[in-house]
């Protein structure tokens, strides 16, 4: 073990090294296509090691500190790169106003992406292991006290209504979600831990961290390696996005392309490693409900503090109180909210189901492929609108189908009595089978 621990961690941090000696001796705005090939296949790697090191960080951090902070803290951890990337268009968006496509670009990307791709993802693995095992089952199954994540979920997918209306990000919004976020986190800390046996859900290098007899030392090299990611993060992000918009310029012409990089290949690069590991945890079908537990977490991350950032970011750089203009994009943030409007619609029950996955990523793989065979013909992205609409109808008919079984709310309630207000039977940790996540 410690020789693939050494391995992984060597060709991370070299990989990571090389990148920004690369990026730091090249210009992307000027040097030829080939020279620009190369720096973006640096900076794409890049991305996904710095995204790794995060991932190995928080996934080490949940077994390094008190039970109920450990939620909080991994809740925040795990959307780091994507703050990064996101945070570095605005950057960019406050200097150049003709970018401020590619910030609502990555930040519905990024939320589309998560509930769309890998929610059904972790149900698809789950049934192919079943299936595999000789198992029966259909879907999974949240604890009780997940009902925090799911209502707050839906509270940030409603507040988008309201940007739509006003057609801006504003610092009052940064404010509210920002808020909303930190709330979130608060009641989060609350709730007791998982108690999941470090070994069977940890990879090798984040378990040789836990297993680090030192707690300063332990956490010396959590740190470290938030650290050292967040350098690599401030020095390639803006390379990064630039090296994508002159690849999609030169590959496909047109603003459209560059859009379309921006808002999937950013966001499943930064993603990526957060995935691998909830991937990871649905083949073992018994950590299913922590994988998509993880997504759901993450959504509610990108709904709120990362939408958040954007106002403070993007006037910090331009060195102006501006709002940042996003009526131009509303079908998109529709889309976004609509989509996750469903993806809340799917949990009322704290169940999640195969209709419910195959719902999701039949209708995000078709607004994803429309850009791709209309992106030369705008008027045919009125499908996008289509599928916004038929997200919306289908929320509704889940709500229709669990009439009589809506549990979150109920739950939600009860959690804040018993863990947040610290009332009840279960204010000192979970007692009883029911509290259990499952797969069903």
């Amino acid at each position: 073990m410690r020789r693939i621990v050494l391995a992984q961690t060597s060709a991370i941090f070299g990989l990571a090294i090389a990148s920004m000696v690369v990026v730091l001796n090249y210009d992307v705005k000027t040097i030829s296509p080939t020279a620009l090939g190369i720096v973006a296949l640096v900076t794409f790697a890049a991305v996904v090691a710095a995204a790794m090191l995060i991932a190995w960080a928080g996934e080490a951090s949940q077994f390094s500190v008190s039970q109920g902070l450990a939620l909080a803290v991994v809740a925040l951890v795990q959307t780091l790169p994507e703050f990064f990337v996101e945070g570095g268009i605005a950057w960019l968006a406050g200097q150049d106003p003709t970018k401020i496509d590619l910030v609502i670009a990555n930040f519905t990307g990024a939320n589309r992406l998560l509930s769309g791709l890998g929610w059904p993802l972790i149900l698809f693995i789950v049934q192919f292991q079943r299936r595999r095992n000789g198992h029966e089952g259909s879907g999974i199954a949240l604890r009780p006290e997940h009902s925090i994540e799911v209502v707050f979920m839906l509270g940030a997918s409603f507040y988008y209504i309201l940007i739509i209306w006003k057609g801006t990000l504003t610092l009052v919004d940064s404010l509210i979600m920002g808020s909303v976020f930190f709330v979130y986190l608060a009641m989060l800390s609350k709730l007791p831990s998982e108690e999941e046996d470090p070994n069977e859900v940890l990879g090798p290098v984040p378990l040789t961290l836990v297993k680090i007899p030192s707690m300063r030392a332990r956490g010396g090299a959590i740190i470290s390696l938030f650290l050292f990611s967040g350098l690599v993060f401030v020095i390639i992000v803006q390379p990064f996005v630039l090296s994508m918009e002159r690849i999609a310029t030169l590959l496909f012409g047109g603003v459209l392309a560059v859009f379309f990089f921006i808002q999937w290949v950013a966001p499943f690069l930064s993603e990526f490693p957060e995935k691998v590991s909830a991937f990871h945890w649905a083949r073992t079908i018994k950590l299913a409900p922590l994988a998509l537990l993880n997504f759901v977490s993450s959504s509610v991350n990108e709904l709120t503090i990362l939408i958040a950032i954007i106002p403070i970011v993007f006037s910090i750089s331009s060195g102006l109180i501006l709002p940042v203009p996003v009526a131009a994009h509303s079908g998109e943030i529709l889309l976004t909210m609509a989509q996750s409007f469903y993806a809340c619609a799917s949990l009322l029950s704290l169940r999640y189901g195969l209709r419910n996955a195959l719902t999701l990523f039949s209708l995000w793989l078709i607004s994803t492929l429309i850009p791709i065979f209309a992106y030369n013909n705008p008027a045919v992205l009125v499908g996008r609108d289509v599928i916004s609409v038929a997200f919306l109808v289908l929320a509704g008919v889940e709500v229709f189908l669990h009439r009589g079984k809506i549990t979150v709310f109920r739950e939600f309630r009860q959690t804040v009595k018993e863990y947040v207000r610290g009332r009840g039977p279960r204010a000192n940790g979970p007692s009883s089978a029911a509290s259990k996540a499952q797969v069903i």
